[in-house]
């Protein structure tokens, strides 16, 4: 009888051991299992995240270039616009009748060198000897000049007795800043400014600007 109890536990032992280790191998393959998954699932996330940034860094390049050509065609649409329109300025500042007296006729010829007509063209010219302040005389803006035509105007100065001899030996400079508003067809307004001086019997264009 205790020959066969003790066959019994030696068995009973034996079985729970196998199942221990039978366990253990099923736990060991469960966890193999487990981590090939997750190897797997961190595989496809990573593959998933890469395919969101490439189209991420596809959308981005789409954009910029949206962004671009609308600035291409922003700064065509400016330059046409800036080409493609009247452009006024001075092609001559004369004294016809000389120096010789005091009451100067200036002439000023003001030129379109644009495309477009230019539109309620004025005139504005202040005079200065030597920087002091002497007359300001303005043409009333109702001149229309179409694209490459000149308009002479003159503008009369009383330079003085005594300031006269001065200005014609060039001890006392005279400048004239020179303004000619005007529009074009499309109501857009400019303005063409320049600093006149006259050196040594004749005048020059200092400098020119146009708003």
């Amino acid at each position: 009888m205790s020959e066969t109890i003790g066959v019994l536990e030696t068995l009973g032992f034996w079985v729970e051991a196998f199942a221990l280790i039978a366990i253990f191998f099923l736990d060991l393959k469960e966890r193999k299992e487990n981590r090939k998954e997750r190897r797997e699932q961190h595989e496809e996330n990573a593959a998933q995240l890469q395919v969101a940034q490439s189209q991420a860094e596809a959308t981005k390049k789409s954009a910029d270039a949206a962004t671009e050509a609308a600035s291409a065609a922003k700064k065509s649409a400016e330059i046409s616009a800036s080409l493609n329109r009247p452009f006024m300025g001075l092609s001559n500042v004369a004294l016809p009748g000389g120096a010789g007296t005091r009451l100067w006729n200036i002439v000023f010829a003001l030129k379109n060198y644009g495309t477009l007509p230019a539109l309620n063209v004025g005139l504005a010219v202040s005079f200065f000897t030597d920087n002091t302040p002497r007359a300001t005389k303005t043409e009333s803006a109702s001149v229309q000049i179409f694209p490459a035509d000149e308009f002479s105007s003159i503008v009369q100065f009383d330079l003085g007795d005594v300031d006269l001899a001065p200005v014609q030996n060039g001890k006392m400079k005279l400048r004239m800043d020179v303004r000619i508003p005007y529009r074009s067809d499309d109501n857009r307004k400019f303005e063409f400014l320049a600093q006149v001086s006259y050196v040594y019997g004749r005048f020059e264009i200092d400098r020119s600007e146009t708003r």
